[in-house]
């Protein structure tokens, strides 16, 4: 697992929690209900624990411990 541990300011713990907050919604108006796992990683974003590309990288081997891989045609 990825660890950082930068301290950020409280403009910067809003704006992560702004845009945390618009991927849920998103996912929620795709029919899609964000595991609790998921949910934490948001909150580990928004706290400073991860930054967006630890983020994305925890994202990517939760989905893959979750999720088979899915073939997508190039056509």
């Amino acid at each position: 697992m990825i660890r950082s541990q930068s301290a950020i300011t409280d403009q910067e713990r809003s704006t992560r929690r702004a845009d945390v907050d618009e991927s849920l919604a998103t996912l929620k108006l795709e029919g899609l209900e964000p595991c609790a796992e998921t949910q934490s990683l948001g909150q580990r974003y928004i706290d400073g624990e991860l930054t967006v590309m630890e983020l994305g990288a925890e994202i990517r081997l939760l989905n893959a411990r979750n999720f088979r891989p899915v073939s997508l045609s190039r056509d």
